[in-house]
């Protein structure tokens, strides 16, 4: 053996031991908060059901957009995500003689399908007045759905500005459904003000982010039996 090949085998030697000794940190990605998580989304109304509509607003359309905004959030915290309608049709997907009894019905079925851990309806809301402000339901006989609806209603105030509270209800969609569900009124159409920030993707995105924190803190809430 050379001597310029003696000198050489300590570093390679060196190299080695320091690679062996060399752990990779691996930092905690909160992007994966909510994996293993299956969560229903459901876009209110649909097809021949505008829902509450302004001129050429229609509440079916943007509830679309808000949950596609949502899913996107989700998904990138780890959760699976699935929503009831992915297009402009409502559950029946008839363009004729619309019954919301089969909507409504077709839509509980397909929550149920999926076996989620928790479900959102998501709507906008319509007054004569000039209310405003998000809202968010949940089926009065659910401590859980109680619990979530709080959760997401404190997680979307900072951003909606809202000053209405959670409110108990008896909405088919909640209450014959298998899972723990909420339906949340992101904001009112008939409000000028309010329609204006509805229709940007730009606060769909705030609300995704408010909604999915809210998901989260729900779910730490459970982990720490609070």
């Amino acid at each position: 053996m050379g001597d310029d090949m003696k000198k050489v085998i300590p570093f390679i030697m060196l190299f080695a031991l320091c690679s062996l000794m060399y752990k990779p940190v691996v930092s905690v990605s909160s992007s994966q908060s909510l994996a293993k998580k299956v969560i229903v989304l459901d876009p209110g109304h649909g097809g021949l059901d505008n829902g509450a509509s302004v001129g050429k607003v229609n509440e079916d359309e943007l509830n679309l957009k808000i949950c596609y905004a949502l899913k996107s959030e989700l998904e990138s915290r780890g959760a699976t995500v699935y929503l009831t309608r992915t297009d402009d049709q409502d559950m029946t997907r008839r363009n004729y003689n619309y019954s919301k009894q089969d909507d409504m019905y077709l839509r509980v079925l397909k929550i149920d399908e999926y076996k989620p851990d928790l479900f959102l309806s998501i709507h906008l809301n319509s007054s004569s007045s000039g209310a405003w402000g998000s809202q968010v339901f949940y089926y009065r006989k659910s401590q859980e759905g109680e619990r979530l609806a709080k959760c997401i209603h404190d997680s979307m105030k900072p951003v909606t500005g809202t000053k209405k509270p959670t409110s108990s209800c008896g909405f088919y969609v909640l209450r014959a459904t298998q899972s723990t569900g909420v339906l949340v009124e992101c904001g009112f159409l008939s409000n000028a003000n309010e329609r204006g920030q509805l229709k940007s993707a730009k606060y769909h995105k705030k609300l995704a982010v408010a909604i999915s924190d809210g998901i989260e803190n729900y779910q730490k809430s459970l982990s720490s039996g609070g």
